[in-house]
């Protein structure tokens, strides 16, 4: 009898715990806020849930009233499309939950704006894609650049937007300029010594989409693409005599970022064509810093000369015997001072 006690006893628990854990029917769906703002280019999944909790025999389908603001997958996973508000939808069967969703931008030149403004002395973003080729001229925090398409190689030539077109930067939303060669534009700053410094650049060097176009004496379409060519960002002679101070080498391979006639090259194999980057350079009075996406990538003493920006302007793009192969620029800013590894790791990078 003792052992017939303890059978019910066991048997019992195992029903009660069985009942526990049976699979509870859903009643409903929970959207766990009502509003949810993305920066574009986030992802987040769609904050929707079932009622009740533990229920675990669920599968929603979701929807978006509108793709091109924010589209959503089988699973769940929101992917901001463009600029706006849209509402995502979870539903099964009878049961549906809504969530609005949206979508901003927040920039590298919001960021600077907001968080780094000291020492800011230039910010340029180049506009929008639809941007006029006037209108990405444009000085953001500064004066505008003033874009010049040299007559013959060495020369700073007149001044044209006929060396550039405006196509999309590395989010789809925001502009970009894209030179072609000989391309020069005069950058006015105010830096109270050329030798204290740091220059944010947002580039592209592309190789083929983007690469020099021409039908050649046979009538035959070719194409030159930027990889394997020298590629400038700064030039510091105003009549764009000098060759280049700050520039991508070729290939990238053999260390790919190099300042000031040959010295100071690093950032061998981080750097690829058709890539967006994030290039920050810091000059101070005893060093120079160069950086890839937040990571330093070089450190080594300088003298004040040697790394001497001239007093006003420099011509970004700039080259005086005809390396400077067509890139892409999305954000430049010029700080007067240089900047902590901190600060320019919360830049982040591309």
């Amino acid at each position: 009898m003792k052992t017939l006690k303890y059978i019910i006893i066991a048997a019992a628990a195992v029903l009660a715990f069985s009942s526990c854990n049976k699979n509870p029917e859903l009643k409903g769906i929970v959207a766990q806020t009502e509003t949810l703002r993305l920066n574009y280019g986030e992802r987040a999944r769609v904050p929707a849930f079932p009622d009740p909790w533990n229920c675990t025999d669920y599968e929603f389908t979701y929807t978006s009233a509108d793709p091109k603001i924010a589209s959503v997958d089988k699973y769940g996973t929101i992917t901001t499309v463009g600029l706006g508000t849209t509402t995502i939808t979870a539903s099964q069967g009878q049961y549906s939950a809504t969530c609005t969703v949206e979508v901003y931008a927040y920039t590298i030149a919001n960021l600077i704006q907001d968080n780094y403004k000291d020492g800011l002395n230039g910010l340029w973003e180049f506009g929008t894609p639809n941007s006029t080729k006037e209108e990405t001229m444009k000085a953001t925090v500064g004066k505008d650049l003033v874009p010049h398409y040299p007559d013959s190689e060495g020369s700073l030539g007149p001044v044209s937007t006929d060396g550039f077109d405006v196509v999309t930067g590395f989010n789809g939303i925001d502009g970009a300029i894209h030179t072609r060669y000989s391309a020069l534009f005069e950058l006015t700053h105010n830096l109270t010594h050329g030798y204290i410094y740091t220059i944010l650049i947002d580039a592209l060097r592309p190789a083929e989409k983007y690469g020099r176009r021409w039908v050649d004496e046979k009538g035959v379409p070719q194409l030159e693409s930027s990889s394997g060519r020298y590629t400038t960002f700064f030039n510091r002679d105003h009549t764009n005599a000098e060759d280049q101070y700050i520039y991508w080498r070729k290939p990238f391979d053999e260390e790919g970022l190099q300042v000031y006639g040959g010295d100071w090259r690093s950032g061998g194999g981080i750097f690829s064509d058709d890539k967006w980057f994030r290039i920050v350079i810091v000059q101070d009075a005893t060093s120079i810093r160069q950086y890839a996406n937040g990571a330093e990538i070089l450190n080594k003493a300088a003298t004040k000369d040697s790394g001497e920006l001239p007093e006003g302007f420099a011509l970004l793009n700039g080259d005086n015997d005809g390396d400077d192969a067509p890139l892409l620029y999305s954000t430049v800013a010029v700080w007067d001072k240089p900047m902590s590894a901190e600060e320019i790791a919360g830049l982040g990078g591309l």
